[in-house]
């Protein structure tokens, strides 16, 4: 027996699924191209965009803005690219400032120098008095000047981050008393009341001659900015079980509420005093911040114009083991 069927249906068949094929295959690329064309102009555009934007900074241009679109991992990208070029900005404004300031603190004492000098050769060479009155401030430039390489020299180690400390404990009220002598002839010629409110003993686990270098420069500072007949008191005592606290407090003129948050910074002095001062190289304060920092210690300032100011420094009473 014979069946015959036609064809036709299978024919029909096979036609409707090659066109439905067809139109999902144009449809998919449509879609596909459609998608493309959306990750291009929310990740591709803003990367593009942050590249070109990214050369700028090569070319010292750090007012320049990253814009990360509206993709969350490249509004990310760009936040971190905004933020890295703020920091390089702030650094390259240091730079500048500190090449500025440091042309200027040595251009000063090597006038001085030299001008003095000429003095002794052409004017005071056969005067005992007037040469030892030139050559005394040609001696005080010199030290000056050394002071400041030296100042310069310990703030590079300590921003190397290969700074070495002799950590062991220390007697932190002896070492009060070794710079409150040591500073004697510099309090007496400020005229200024020196106080000392400190216990036999406080024992810190610390490198005895850096944290002496910062309660040195707190009394340098109190020194320098107490009037004639002021108060300075220096305090330490146990804040809590494990921590040590020291306070050198001064009446001088105090410090504007816009100026504390940049103390630290080398070179930042507060708005009323922008002449050079011959005890300070304007580094102080930022190898104080340096050194407590390579502590772990807490450090601070607390000041009102016209009121005086509070410099602190924590540590901890012993080693932890």
């Amino acid at each position: 027996m014979f069946v015959n069927s036609p064809l036709e249906p299978v024919d029909s068949v096979v036609t409707f699924f090659t066109r439905q094929y067809a139109y999902y295959m144009v449809l998919a690329i449509v879609i596909a191209s459609l998608v493309a064309f959306y990750i291009s102009r929310t990740v591709t555009g803003p990367i593009v965009r942050m590249k070109k934007e990214a050369s700028k900074l090569s070319n010292a241009d750090y007012d320049t803005h990253f814009d990360g679109g509206a993709y969350t991992e490249t509004r990310e990208l760009a936040s971190t690219l905004n933020l890295a070029s703020d920091k390089l900005g702030r650094v390259d404004e240091l730079r500048r400032d500190l090449i500025a300031n440091v042309s200027h603190d040595i251009r000063t004492p090597l006038t001085d120098i030299r001008a003095y000098a000429e003095m002794i050769r052409d004017v005071s060479g056969d005067n005992p008095q007037k040469r030892a009155k030139h050559l005394g401030v040609i001696i005080r430039e010199t030290e000056y000047m050394n002071r400041l390489v030296n100042d310069m020299s310990e703030l590079s180690k300590l921003q190397s981050g290969n700074y070495e400390l002799n950590l062991d404990n220390m007697d932190l009220c002896d070492a009060i008393r070794d710079i409150a002598d040591m500073d004697q002839s510099l309090i007496e010629q400020a005229g200024v009341h020196l106080h000392i409110d400190i216990p036999e003993t406080l024992t810190v686990y610390a490198d005895d001659i850096k944290i002496s270098q910062i309660i040195a420069n707190y009394l340098s500072n109190a020194i320098k900015h107490t009037p004639k007949s002021g108060n300075i008191t220096i305090r330490a005592f146990m804040k809590d079980e494990e921590t040590v606290r020291v306070e050198v407090e001064d009446e001088g003129e105090g410090i504007d509420a816009e100026d504390l948050p940049n103390i630290w910074d080398r070179y930042q002095k507060s708005s009323h005093s922008f002449s050079r001062s011959m005890t300070s190289t304007g580094l102080g304060l930022a190898i104080v911040r340096g050194i407590a920092e390579a502590h772990g210690a807490g450090y601070g300032v607390s000041s009102e114009k016209g009121k005086g100011s509070l410099f602190w420094l924590e540590l901890k009473k012993t080693h932890e083991a």
